[in-house]
């Protein structure tokens, strides 16, 4: 499992606090909804709380696809399954 990768994920459109992002990872979802998994991404592509993140996930990076929302607290990022 690699972690978060930057270059995996795409902002498909919206604005700050109602983005729409695409993420592709060979990461299984329990580890891309791990606390922290997406920190980065709070300076990669501004991500907020409410941003939403279409994950999919497994080691064709499309054996799963799940809808998450994100929660921001001071730069700790979190994840709800929406799925």
């Amino acid at each position: 499992m690699a972690g978060y990768i930057s270059e995996d994920m795409r902002l498909m459109g919206g604005v700050p606090g109602q983005q729409l992002f695409i993420y592709r990872s060979d990461d299984d979802i329990l580890t891309i909804t791990g606390v922290d998994y997406f920190n980065e991404a709070v300076e990669d592509y501004n991500l907020d709380t409410g941003d939403i993140i279409i994950a999919c996930s497994g080691p064709t990076k499309a054996d799963a696809v799940d809808l998450l929302v994100a929660s921001n607290n001071a730069g700790s990022v979190t994840v709800t399954n929406g799925s």
